[in-house]
Parts: C-alpha cells; structure tokens; sequence
C-alpha cells in the first residue's frame, strides 16, 4: 500500500512505516489518544527538532510518552499541550527564541497552572457501569488490569 506524504508529495510504501519498531509504537500512541491531545502532542514532539536536523523516532516516542506522563488526566494534558504550543510558536513568530526545546520544564509549569484553574476534565480510574468496571483502552492496559484481577 502507497502513502503519498503531505509535505512533499513523495510516495512510499507503508511497509517502510511499519519496519522500524519506535515509529510503529508512536503511531499506537497516538491511535489511542483522543484527537484534542494526539494533535497537539505531535506538534509539541516538533519543537524538540532543530533547523537542521529531523528528530529520532526513538526520541520523539520518549518526549511523547513524558508529556503524557505529567498528569494522570489526559484531558488536561491535551489542553497543556495547545498552550504551550501556541505560546511557543507566537514566541518564535516574534522572533523572541526560535532554539528548539530541551526539557519538559514550559510544559510542567503549564499543566500545574492549568491544574490549579481546574481545567482539563476528571477521569476516574475506573468508571462503573452497570457493577462492571470500564473497558480499559488498548491490550497493555487490558493485560494489566487482569494480572492485577488475579493479585
């Protein structure tokens, strides 16, 4: 199957996409993230690129999985992610810093802020319906909720 990339307009093949391991588990990742967090995480994993050089998939799979893991609500993370990469980029627009980013420390700082507003929604770790415990989201989390059943 041809994918004919949006940029450039080059075709590839998908099998291309799916031989290296860090670009297959970043495209799970986002799969399972609801459309408001995946878009802006990806455009926060872009201003960790610098100028010159593209960013490793392995890296790129990291930064994603650190942002996540800021909150425990993914909600509020999606909504920390658009600001920063809004403030961001209006910062670089301005011609203020246009270096590519180094840390979490902009981001930490926006999701304490947006925590203590109260923004982002609230999501209990298992919501019950019906007596039943939710259906976890992918086969890793359905996995550990097993073993954890059997403990």
């Amino acid at each position: 199957m041809d994918i004919r990339c949006p940029c450039c307009h080059s075709t590839f093949g998908l099998e291309h996409v799916t031989e290296d391991e860090a670009l297959r588990e970043m495209m799970a990742l986002l799969a399972d993230l609801p459309r408001e967090v995946s878009r802006p995480l990806v455009s926060y994993v872009g201003l960790f690129r610098g100028k010159s050089r593209a960013t490793a998939y392995e890296r790129q799979l990291r930064l994603a999985r650190e942002a996540l893991d800021l909150a425990g609500d993914v909600g509020l993370v999606g909504a920390a992610l658009s600001e920063t990469v809004e403030a961001i980029r209006a910062k670089r627009e301005a011609g203020e810093d246009a270096r590519p980013l180094k840390n979490h420390n902009y981001l930490k700082r926006v999701v304490e802020s947006l925590g203590e507003r109260g923004v982002g929604s609230v999501q209990p770790a298992a919501i019950e319906r019906q007596g039943q415990p939710a259906r976890p989201s992918s086969k890793t989390a359905l996995a550990l909720s097993k073993l954890g059943r059997r403990a």
